[in-house]
């Protein structure tokens, strides 16, 4: 933990976010392939690696000193809720005085709490999105904006959207991360145009909701908790067959749980659920949801209250209790907008008085509906409803067309990976569990995009 004489004011984010859009980093041909194998992994690298074992000296660089500290203050409940009102509504006051505001709305919590910020204001526009012939996300957004009484845009993201985007999207993430996640990119000309300014939602859920872990638990299995949430199995079969391939030593399922286990020894916080929220902000947020905020801040002014030092610090001195099951931003939102909280929440599609019956009393209602479900998929033919964003990009034979372009034709991706190693997993992924290899299949695309447009070989 941080001494208490240190002034925060003075110390780096917590949160780093680089709102100045990326440059081309001209790498050179110094391949880094342990940075790589683990990037294949986890979809997205860990530190301050990369591509290359060329390091910038730029503002853009990755920066992971830990900030993150936990010293609980004795404080109930209530004052905790009054005092993330007054901290969240004054940020959200700041920034957007006299800005006409774009806010994303989903069915989750986090755009919620910002809407109901934002509940005194009326310059304000909205907008969702969901996959054509996906889950009416939607729904739930527009019941929101109709609550609010702000105009709300309904965007359908269409298949295969990926292709005609796929190198502009490059440009904007670098190919930090894969291409399939952010679906923002096949609606943000349009969305940019709304307003002045996008207010992300991003990284609430990861600050309000602790992972539920022992404070006995040790150091070991807080590494195999946190392996266990970003290490991709599909991923980590890839890297294995390319460790081998590389001629490297050892197993590198091993050498990446070192790895991890070496990251959270860096954070200097005794308490494990604490440990590993820190963890994810440092390297998860800067590393793999970072680089796809930039598809907004490309194209408009950017704000994400979440990341602000002013709820870090809060956050830091919360006793866990409080920060279980999205507790406080559930009461923040009773409190302020009541009619907000009786709409239903995406998750357990039940409001925020009752949600928590969701495995009691509505859980014949579970039933019920997982069967009517298995039996129109099944009984009726009923075509199974798109839920993944892999879905709507590699299946079809348009999609495949592209998808195989990319991974076969395109030769610099086989100075890295060998022809029949991506043979063998997009065989994999074609005939055998495609939920489990869409993930390689989506690095190997993701780097073959990079290899293309940013790899400058000597």
């Amino acid at each position: 933990m941080f001494n208490k004489k240190i002034n925060y004011k003075k110390l780096k984010n917590y949160i780093f976010y680089n709102r100045i859009k990326n440059t081309s980093p001209n790498y050179n041909n110094d391949i880094d392939l342990p940075s790589i194998a683990e990037w294949i992994a986890c979809g997205f690298f860990l530190g301050d690696k990369n591509f290359t074992k060329f390091r910038h000296e730029q503002e853009n660089d990755y920066v992971y000193e830990s900030n993150w500290y936990y010293e609980p203050r004795n404080i109930s409940f209530e004052s905790a809720v009054e005092e993330f009102t007054h901290i969240f509504e004054t940020l959200i006051s700041k920034h957007t005085k006299n800005k006409k505001i774009i806010l994303p709305l989903s069915g989750g919590l986090d755009s919620r709490t910002i809407a109901s910020a934002l509940r005194n204001s009326d310059n304000i526009v909205t907008y969702s999105y969901e996959f054509l012939g996906g889950v009416k996300e939607t729904k739930y957004a527009k019941s929101i904006s109709d609550e609010m009484g702000w105009p709300f845009f309904n965007y359908f993201i269409p298949k295969g959207y990926l292709w005609e985007t796929i190198e502009e999207l490059a440009e904007i993430n670098l190919c930090q991360s894969d291409f399939i996640h952010p679906r923002q990119m096949a609606v943000i000309d349009r969305v940019s145009k709304l307003g002045d300014l996008i207010i992300s939602g991003q990284w609430g859920d990861v600050l309000f909701d602790l992972p539920k872990l022992s404070e006995k638990e040790n150091l070991d299995n807080q590494t195999r908790f946190l392996f266990r949430k970003i290490v991709k199995p599909g991923g980590l079969l890839l890297s294995e067959k390319l460790w081998e391939e590389w001629g490297f030593a050892g197993k590198f399922e091993k050498i990446l749980f070192n790895r991890i286990k070496e990251l959270l020894i860096d954070i200097k916080i005794d308490n494990p659920s604490r440990r590993v929220q820190a963890f994810k902000s440092i390297h998860w947020a800067q590393r793999w949801a970072n680089p796809n905020l930039n598809i907004f801040s490309s194209n408009c002014e950017l704000f994400a209250p979440y990341y602000e030092n002013a709820i870090c610090e809060y956050i830091c001195s919360i006793p866990d209790e409080y920060l279980q099951d999205r507790k406080i931003q559930i009461k923040y939102i009773q409190n302020t907008s009541p009619s907000l909280a009786k709409i239903p929440w995406q998750v357990y599609d039940l409001n925020l008085y009752n949600y928590k019956y969701f495995n009691s009393f509505y859980f014949p209602r579970r039933i019920y509906r997982y069967l009517l479900r298995n039996f129109k998929e099944k009984i009726l033919n009923k075509p199974s409803i798109i839920q993944r964003n892999w879905e709507l990009q590699f299946l079809g034979s348009e999609n495949k067309k592209h998808l195989e372009k990319w991974l076969f034709e395109k030769k610099l991706l086989n100075d890295i990976v060998p022809l029949q190693l991506i043979n063998n997993f997009y065989q994999k992924f074609s005939t055998e569990n495609q939920i489990v290899f869409s993930h390689p299949i989506s690095m190997l695309l993701t780097l073959s995009v990079w290899c293309e447009k940013f790899w400058k070989r000597k």
